[in-house]
């Protein structure tokens, strides 16, 4: 692995951490003030913010290197000097990947930078695909937003990434929920529907009139994201056939240009309608070996069903602080090329599903609000670079055929 170089933005306090940035196999890079920032080398692996030229602030600093076209991917890691909660979330929504409060342990601070190098290095070998903006249906696409095992955030894509899809097609999305035991779309946005999909479902039994849906079902969010929601209590039965759901769809499409769909985890006719149906279909992964083996049996399964859906759009969720199985890995488990990863971040998330604003309005320039940006464009069809698949190490047996 080449050196890793790091940059340091702090002052003649920031002098004890020169020893551990700078040890053997890393390039240290050191600046005062971010008018050095346009000079800083190209390529850098990991940026640490130790302290800010008055008046402005360590969240300023971090908002100003992610100004910075060359540094805006690049990992940050911020040291502050206390402990308070809303610090930290104030520099993790401006852009910090990681935070250390001091005083700081040589060793701790060798490790996080250690860990944010691998993070990054592994990101740039996930560059998304470029796909093709063609639907089904001229002027309208579905995206339905499905995975095999359930707590891996389909409900949290789903939300973002409608967020990220509605800033450029206001008042032009909408989201239904299709998740079976009692729909949370509605919590994460901090929405009360006076009607749910239980409720149309009873009152329409044959052709959904647009304007009906517009005006009674459909719940605007602050965002102009239009939600279905979904039923508000969970039940032992099934809420609706395949026929039913692809009726729905076919509803909410001819009021919304651009519909998508949170299907959750359980496998049943209303999913296998719904993905058939879909322009894309977003498959959520966690990079762990009970959800990558679900995953892999799932494709197999729509192999063997002879179902219509579309290339599966693989999402990698970065659940864990510690990621222990390569880009590689993942996508040998899965033989197919991984779209996108959102990373982890729990601070954020907890706070975004405890509040109701979800990351991609709460931190916008947060490294997990800007991958659901770049999801999104890529599954309106923008442009994205293409990279040469990773060489891969171990065959399918080296994932499932653990002992």
């Amino acid at each position: 692995m080449p050196d890793t170089r790091i940059l340091l933005l702090g002052n003649a306090a920031s002098d004890p951490l020169v020893k551990v940035l700078g040890r053997t196999g890393r390039v240290l890079t050191r600046i005062e003030g971010p008018e050095q920032l346009a000079s800083v080398p190209p390529d850098q692996h990991v940026v640490v913010l130790d302290a800010a030229p008055a008046p402005r602030t360590l969240a300023d600093m971090c908002r100003e290197v992610r100004g910075q076209p060359a540094l805006a991917e690049v990992p940050i890691l911020a040291i502050t000097a206390t402990d308070d909660v809303e610090e930290r979330i104030a520099l993790l929504e401006a852009g910090a990947d990681d935070v250390m409060i001091r005083p700081v342990d040589d060793r701790e601070l060798d490790a996080r930078v250690e860990a944010l190098d691998l993070r990054h290095r592994r990101s740039r070998e996930l560059r998304p695909s470029t796909f093709v903006a063609t639907t089904r249906r001229p002027g309208r696409r579905l995206i339905v937003v499905y995975s095999p095992k359930g707590g891996v955030g389909t409900t949290t894509v789903t939300v973002n990434t409608a967020l990220a899809i509605a800033a450029r097609q206001p008042d032009q999305v909408a989201v239904v929920d299709f998740t079976p035991m009692g729909g949370h779309v509605a919590t994460y946005l901090n929405l009360v529907p006076k009607l749910t999909l239980a409720d149309l479902i009873r009152d329409s039994q044959g052709m959904i009139s647009p304007e009906i849906l517009r005006a009674t079902y459909l719940t605007r969010h602050v965002s102009g994201v239009l939600l279905l929601a979904g039923s508000p209590a969970p039940g032992t039965q099934a809420l609706m056939t395949g026929e039913e759901a692809t009726r729905i769809l076919d509803g909410v499409l001819a009021a919304i240009p651009t519909v998508i769909v949170d299907l959750g985890s359980h496998l049943d006719d209303r999913v296998m309608a719904s993905i058939d149906a879909a322009d894309d279909a977003v498959i959520v992964v966690t990079p762990d070996f009970p959800t990558l083996k679900s995953v892999h049996a799932f494709f197999e399964f729509l192999g063997q069903s002879g179902s219509k859906a579309a290339e599966p759009t693989v999402v990698v969720n970065e659940t864990f602080a510690l990621q222990t199985l390569t880009p590689g890995d993942i996508e040998n488990a899965l033989s197919r090329r991984v779209t996108i990863r959102i990373p982890y971040d729990p601070l954020l998330y907890l706070r975004a599903a405890n509040q109701g604003t979800p990351v991609y309005s709460g931190a916008p320039t947060s490294q997990p609000a800007r991958r659901f940006d770049q999801l999104a464009g890529l599954l309106l069809g923008e442009d994205a670079p293409a990279s040469p698949p990773e060489q891969r190490r171990r065959g399918i047996a080296g994932i499932f055929g653990r002992n």
